[in-house]
This record gives C-alpha cells, sequence and structure tokens, in this order.
C-alpha cells in the first residue's frame, strides 16, 4: 500500500506538471536577502501587456507560484508597496513546461519612500510547514524579563513552577541556543533560561516535527532561541535599562559591526530580579487515618551577569571564519518558611507542627565557545563544520532550620533540627557537526553530515546535621546522605536526506544513525573514601535508526499540504539516574533510577497552510505513539511510612491532537496572532513491583485544550499597544490532574526621536492568577496542592538606539556589480 501510494503521489505530480504551463519563484529583499512576503506578481501576454494571463502573491517564505498557462510569450511583474517594481520575460512551450526563477532581487524605492509615511509593524509570527517563528522583539511584556518568562509567552510551549518545559503538553522537548544545545541539558536548563535576558532574543523557532538532519532528541520536538545579530552594513547599538514594582532592575548594552571583511557583535547585561511565591498542600493518608498539610511562603533573589561576543572573518567571497562566545553568571538567594501541620483525620484534631525554614544561596558560571568555518560552492552549495566546548558549574548551599512541637495532655519538649546541605555540579561537553549541503539540479538537494556530543558530569553533594539545636551548633557530618554521582554519555550521529520537487509535488527523505553509551557512578561516603568499596559503574550503549519523510504539495499557489514522518526518542537526564535517595523534602524521599531505558516515538503529522490577502492559516494534525514511558510513581513505605517517589518505564502512551495557528493584518495597525490546541492523551494501564509491594497505575486518557491571542495595535504618535492571553484546560498528570487556568499580559511602547529612544511599559500577569493547582490520588494517599511562582508585576523599560545603519550592501562597497545567481543569467534575470 505504501508504495502504491508513493507512486501514485509521484504520477499525479508529473501529470499535473505537464498538463499546464507554470512560472514560478521567489522574491527577495535586494538589502537584506530576506524573502517578501504578500508581494504582488502579475503575469501578462507579451504580446499585449494590457492583457492579464495570471497573477499570485508570495507566501511566507517568498515563493510564488502561477499556473495554467498556454504555449506563448509572458512577461511577470513583481511590484510591492515601497520598491521598484521587477519584470521577466519569459517563454512556455512543450520544451519548456516549467520556468524557475530561484531569486528575484526587489530594491527599495528611495524616492517613493521619502514621499510617503507608511505605519506598519512586524509581523509577530512567520508560519512555515514545518516550524513556527516567534518574534519575539516585538513584544512589550518581554522588555526586562528572562528567557524562562519569554517561553511563557509562546503558544503550545509551556514553563512550570519549577521551570520545566514542555510543547503540546509534552515535556520531552530540546531547548536549543542558536540552533546548538549550546551546553542546554534537562538538569540545566531551568537556571540557563532564568538568566538569559529576552533583549538578547530575537525569535524563537518551534519545530515540532524535525528531520533527520536534527538530533533525534525530543519526542515533541525542538524549541530554537534565536539571539540577535543585526547584519547591517556600519555600526548599530543601544544601550537599555529598567526597573519593575518588585524592587528588580536590568540594564545591557549591545553593538554590531559589519562590513565587506568583517561581522562583529558584543553584548553584556545585568538583570536583578526578586520574586515571591508560596505553595498549599494538604494531604490525607486513609490507611492510617492521618493528615498533613502546609502553606509556605518563598522569596528568591537573583543576580545575573550576561555577556555574549562574536567576529566573523570574510577570508574571500567563499570562505568565512568565524569565532564566539557566551558567559553567563549567577548568584541567587531564596528563604523559605513551611509549617507542617499533622493531625488525625477522623477529628481534625493537630498533633503537632514542624516549621521548616530554609535557606538556599547558589553561585553558577557557564563559559561556552565556538569556532565556525564555512566554504561556499555557492549560494546554496557549502559545507559547514562547528566545533563549541560549554562548562556548567553551579555551588549550591542549602539550609534547613526545623523546629517541631507536639500538642496533646501530655506535654513534650520542642525538637530542633539543623541541616546543611552542599551541592557542586560540575559539567562539561564538546560538541562538533559538520554539515554538507548540494542543490545537484534545481530540482534535486542533498544534505549529509556528522555531530558528536561529549558529556561529563561529576557532582558530589554532601550534609552536615544537628539534632540538638536549631543553629547547628554541634552540627557534624552525615555521613548517610553524602553522595557523588559521574555520568558519561557520548553519543554520534550520521544523517543522510535527499529531497526532489517534481511539479507540485515535493518530497524528501532522510535517515540518521545514532549510537550513544552511558556510564553512571554513585558513591556513598564509604565508597569514596575507599575505591576497594566501589562496584562496576552501570554502563549501556545503544544504536538506533531514526528515518524521517516529508511529502508536500502545492495545490493552489496560496495552499499547501504536507505529510510528515519521524522518529524521535526522549533518553533519561542524568538525574533520573541516580540511585541517591534524597530527604531534602520532609514529605518525600526521591531517588532516581539507572535501569531506565529511553521512549520511542513515532511522530505523524499532517498540515495545511493557507495564505491570503495579509492573513495565515497553518492547520496541523498529529499523531505519536509511544512506547517504555517514563512516569513518576509515588508510594508509601510498607515498613517505615514514609513517602516515596521514583521514575520507571511503565506502559505505552498515545498522543495526537490538532493545532490551527492564524495570523491576521486589520486595517494596518491591528495584527491577530491566534493559536489553539486540542489534544488527546492516552496512557496504558501498569504495575510495577517495589518495596515489597505492587505498585499499580489505572489506564487513563484526557482531553485537553488551550488557546492563545495575541494582540497588537499602532496607534497615533507612534505608540504600540499590546496585549496576550492565554487559557489551558484541565490537564492530566501522574495520578490524577491539574486544573484549569488563565493569565493576560499587557504591554505598551512608546517611540521618540524618530525611534531612537524607546519607553516600554508592561504588565505581567495582569490579574494576579497564574498559578498551578492539583490533585494527586492512589490507594494509600491523597493529594491537593497549589505552587505560585511570582506574582503581578509592573516593568519600566528605557532603550537608547545608536549607529550610521549604512545600507550599502558589501558588494557594492567592494565596487563591484550585482551577481546574478547563474540560474538568473539562465532565464535572463537580473535586478530591474
Amino acid at each position: 500500500m505504501n508504495r502504491f501510494l508513493i507512486s501514485f503521489s509521484l504520477w499525479l505530480g508529473v501529470l499535473s506538471a505537464s498538463a499546464e504551463g507554470v512560472v514560478k519563484g521567489k522574491v527577495l529583499d535586494k538589502k537584506t536577502n530576506a524573502p517578501l512576503e504578500f508581494v504582488n506578481v502579475q503575469v501578462f501576454f507579451a504580446s499585449d501587456t494590457t492583457l492579464l494571463a495570471g497573477g499570485t502573491i508570495t507566501d511566507t517564505n517568498g515563493f510564488f507560484l502561477v499556473s495554467k498557462l498556454a504555449d506563448g510569450s509572458y512577461v511577470a511583474k513583481v511590484s510591492y508597496v515601497g520598491y521598484k517594481e521587477a519584470t521577466r520575460h519569459f517563454v512556455i512551450s512543450s520544451q519548456n513546461q516549467v520556468v524557475n526563477y530561484p531569486a528575484i532581487y526587489i530594491r527599495e524605492d528611495a524616492r517613493m519612500l521619502g514621499e510617503v509615511q507608511v505605519t506598519g509593524q512586524r509581523s509577530a509570527v512567520k508560519l512555515e510547514v514545518d516550524r513556527k517563528s516567534y518574534d519575539v522583539s516585538q513584544l512589550v511584556s518581554n522588555a526586562g524579563q528572562a528567557a524562562s518568562d519569554v517561553l511563557e509567552n509562546i503558544p503550545s510551549v509551556e514553563v512550570d513552577n519549577d521551570g520545566n518545559i514542555s510543547l503540546r503538553g509534552n515535556s520531552s522537548v530540546e531547548v536549543w541556543i542558536n540552533g546548538k544545545a549550546s551546553g542546554l541539558t534537562s538538569d540545566n536548563r531551568a537556571s540557563i533560561l532564568e538568566q538569559l535576558p529576552a533583549e538578547s532574543i530575537d525569535c524563537i523557532e518551534v519545530i515540532d516535527n524535525p528531520s533527520a538532519k536534527f538530533s533525534a532528541e525530543g519526542s515533541a520536538g525542538i524549541i530554537n532561541i534565536v539571539l540577535k545579530k543585526n547584519r547591517t552594513a556600519g555600526y548599530y547599538g543601544s544601550v537599555q535599562a529598567g526597573v519593575d514594582t518588585r524592587k528588580g532592575a536590568n540594564t545591557s548594552f549591545n553593538i554590531n559591526y559589519t562590513s565587506s571583511k568583517w561581522d562583529a557583535y558584543a553584548n553584556i547585561g545585568f538583570r536583578h530580579r526578586n520574586d515571591e511565591g508560596y505553595t498549599d498542600s494538604e494531604q490525607e493518608y486513609p490507611g492510617s487515618g492521618l493528615y498533613q498539610n502546609y502553606h509556605g511562603t518563598t522569596r528568591n533573589q537573583g543576580n545575573n551577569l550576561f555577556t555574549r561576543a562574536g567576529l566573523t572573518w570574510h577570508i574571500t567571497r567563499k570562505d568565512d571564519i568565524g569565532i564566539s562566545g557566551m558567559f553567563m553568571k549567577g548568584l541567587h538567594k531564596n528563604w523559605g518558611d513551611t509549617p507542617y501541620r499533622y493531625g488525625r483525620l477522623n477529628t481534625g484534631e493537630e498533633t503537632r507542627m514542624m516549621l521548616r525554614r530554609a535557606t538556599g544561596r547558589g553561585d553558577m558560571d557557564m563559559p561556552h565557545g565556538e569556532f565556525n568555518y564555512r566554504h561556499n560552492f555557492t549560494d546554496k552549495h557549502f559545507l559547514d563544520m562547528t566545533a563549541s566546548y560549554n562548562r556548567w558549574k553551579a555551588d549550591n548551599d542549602n539550609w534547613y532550620q526545623d523546629s517541631t512541637v507536639y500538642y496533646g495532655a501530655a506535654p513534650q519538649p520542642t525538637e530542633y533540627g539543623y541541616q546543611y546541605r552542599p551541592m557542586f555540579v560540575n559539567s562539561r561537553g564538546w560538541e562538533f557537526k559538520i554539515d554538507y549541503e548540494n542543490p545537484l539540479t534545481d530540482k534535486f538537494k542533498i544534505q549529509a553530515g556528522y555531530q558528536g556530543n561529549l558529556n561529563h558530569e561529576n557532582t558530589p553533594q554532601e550534609s552536615w546535621i544537628d539534632n540538638s539545636s536549631w543553629t547547628g551548633t554541634n552540627a557534624v557530618e552525615d555521613q548517610a546522605y553524602y553522595n557523588r554521582f559521574i555520568y558519561d554519555m557520548d553519543i554520534h550521529a550520521l544523517y543522510f536526506t535527499a529531497q526532489y520537487q517534481l511539479g507540485k509535488l515535493g518530497i524528501m527523505g532522510g535517515l540518521r544513525g545514532e549510537y550513544w553509551k552511558v556510564n553512571t557512578e554513585s558513591y556513598d561516603w564509604e565508597q569514596e573514601h575507599d575505591a576497594a568499596k566501589r562496584g562496576e559503574p552501570f554502563k549501556k550503549d545503544y544504536f538506533e535508526l531514526f528515518p524521517s519523510i516529508f511529502m508536500s504539495y502545492q495545490l493552489t499557489p496560496n495552499d499547501q499540504f504536507q505529510l510528515n514522518y519521524a522518529r524521535r526518542l526522549r533518553r533519561p537526564w542524568g538525574g533520573q539516574l541516580n540511585s541517591f535517595r534524597d530527604t531534602r523534602d520532609a514529605t518525600t524521599v526521591s531517588f532516581g533510577n539507572p535501569e531506565l531505558t529511553p521512549e520511542f516515538s513515532n511522530s505523524f503529522s499532517l498540515n495545511y497552510l493557507r495564505t491570503w490577502n495579509k492573513s495565515s492559516l497553518l492547520v496541523s494534525a498529529y499523531y505519536r505513539p509511544t512506547t517504555d514511558v517514563m512516569q513518576r510513581i509515588n508510594w508509601r513505605g510498607s515498613s517505615d511510612g514514609l513517602m516515596y517517589s521514583t521514575s520507571v518505564n511503565v506502559a505505552r502512551s498515545t498522543s495526537s491532537g490538532l493545532e490551527a495557528t492564524m495570523k491576521n493584518n486589520l486595517f494596518r495597525r491591528l495584527e491577530l496572532t491566534t493559536n489553539m490546541n486540542a489534544y488527546y492523551y492516552k496512557l496504558n494501564g501498569f504495575s510495577y513491583d517495589i518495596d515489597g509491594q505492587t505498585i499499580t497505575g489505572e489506564g487513563r486518557h484526557s482531553f485537553t485544550w488551550d488557546a492563545r491571542m495575541t494582540a497588537s495595535l499602532i496607534l497615533p504618535y507612534d505608540i504600540s499597544v499590546q496585549m496576550s492571553g492565554r487559557y489551558n484546560s484541565r490537564q492530566a498528570v501522574s495520578q490524577g490532574y491539574r486544573k484549569a487556568r488563565y493569565n493576560v499580559d499587557l504591554g505598551l511602547r512608546k517611540n521618540f526621536l524618530n525611534k531612537k529612544l524607546t519607553l516600554s511599559v508592561s504588565c505581567r500577569d495582569l490579574f494576579n492568577s497564574r498559578k498551578w493547582e492539583s490533585y494527586t490520588s492512589s490507594d494509600t494517599f491523597w493529594r491537593h496542592q497549589i505552587n505560585k511562582r511570582g506574582s503581578r508585576k509592573v516593568n519600566f523599560t528605557l532603550t537608547w538606539n545608536f549607529g550610521n545603519n549604512n545600507k550599502k550592501k558589501h558588494r557594492e562597497q567592494q565596487g563591484g556589480e550585482d551577481e546574478l545567481d547563474p540560474q538568473e543569467r539562465y532565464n535572463g534575470g537580473g535586478e530591474m
């Protein structure tokens, strides 16, 4: 059946291409080389240019296609407001049914721009079939925020109370910076994204079904954070400063320089933040007739420094060498008081209260360096090589002070406890990439490459306790808590893809092979001090193939369908593999499982993209079955009555859904971006034997949906107003569900002095509603919990822009004439 469908599609493409004449191509801005959407393309008969033979507008990638042209001579006119018109002469015949213009450059009309003042705004979202790109630099509410706050404003992306990120309800998602992991792992990315300032981010790309060219990690897809890098000739920079109503502050400076031989940029930013939050919890244990409740308050304070710089040397017109670096340093503090109240369910009597005061201090830094070499055989035929190194170091000190008061007829003395628990996270990694791309013909292109990732972590943690005082006067080392975790994972991957365009039908197939090996060691105090007592490291290695296939069909110039398939996986991260038992939470003992194996998913999606006038609609249906699902399970110990939690591979799951994203430009002043995502999740039932008991989980299923809308309005006097709102319906979680929630952000921006000075005012969480509330239960417990991180905050940000903004292109600075693409020369093209 599969062979029949593919053969039928190919036959249909050949038939459609041979039945009519077609002219197609891509329109680009001469100055920026960026594709232009909504450009008007009209085809006239050469014998009488007043007679229209066909027409269309370009899509979001600048592509156009005009079909149903009989044999004859024609003239194509490309026009756009503010640009000079371009024309192309071509002939349709039985020997030349398809005329292709890979690049039609049009230039700004300086005379027209000088006479007409156009009021407009940069589009907030760019819709493509394989990804969505969100221009977060235009969102006023992001001013003065961090990357984690920016991601909360991206449709279908969710950031929970602990900084964990999920896409379409699935936490198996990769987060990259500038197309690479850049040192981000599941262990540290929450901390790093809390430091990365929003003002350094240009856009967020959401790739929900990546091809074999990309890493197979992340069954839900990839979120790529693209940092700003201005390529305008000359120099350009800005200075920014801001404050908020929670006593936070931020400042940054950036500068860019571009010439015919050099590209350079530098950025440095500092951010001080203050946040407050709380956690409410109610727990009941029906078997014992006991309960536990608490209301804990937290305060977080942090100082973060972020800096990055890069230099690219254009050695020749075909060779570039680049070096870049990024450095983050952060110092954070947190304070929290949590009174744990214990009692009896049947009478409601409170038997004791333990007050825990938690204090934390962390010092972290992350340097990242990268070297890049690129050779361009032609504009689209290139070899790109990159080597990068990153290190993550975090020294965390945590103090826990407990005092327990007992109630009842017989008085008991107050008990005190003191714990000091330092943890020193040390990880480093190398990444090597080689990418080769070659368009063998105008219809056939191949890609091939290698990617290697070498990662190492060595993290010790200690504990000092005093059970006689609140202040730790007589603290001694708690040897039972000591742990050193050593984790190594090396990944090597090769990929190959081939892409072929047959009329309206495009096919891209690829295969990626990944080999990886994992080595984990976990030492207690005795094993740390006596190597003879250490066991063998836990080692595993894997080799897997990850195929992908993408098929697209251009139904009309404005309508495109695409069917995608890719195999993906989710590897367990370091902390999930560490068998050490963590008792920092007074209610639960948690530990990892070195026996965990990866999850594997087969991801299918069917996409429809429609563009018309100034609107776009992308509808995606997706289906993703997953095996060996990793789930967090909770149970009550059979001997000590304590709560335990770990991760195991328990069952199979199925996710399916429908997502729609629509962009509308209304009245040239209002832009609406609306996203809706509805998905169905099913987890099969499971049973797991642990601690002498069988933990069972019933098969469960849920239907969840969320909606998001952003409205951007341009007012007179160069004022912009933006409002965004989001609603998430009730969602199933492990052993329970999370309640529905909503939040609204509001922002205003005013430009002064011909946009050299900008004032931004934003209110984050306008109705103070951003929180997470969940219910979980099993045969032995019931829990209701509310977590709130941060609260309503108003930001004031002032930005000063400077620079000479020389608009000449590199070729013009060199004194040469504009070169034409070889295909343009063949088709008699060139800029008009």
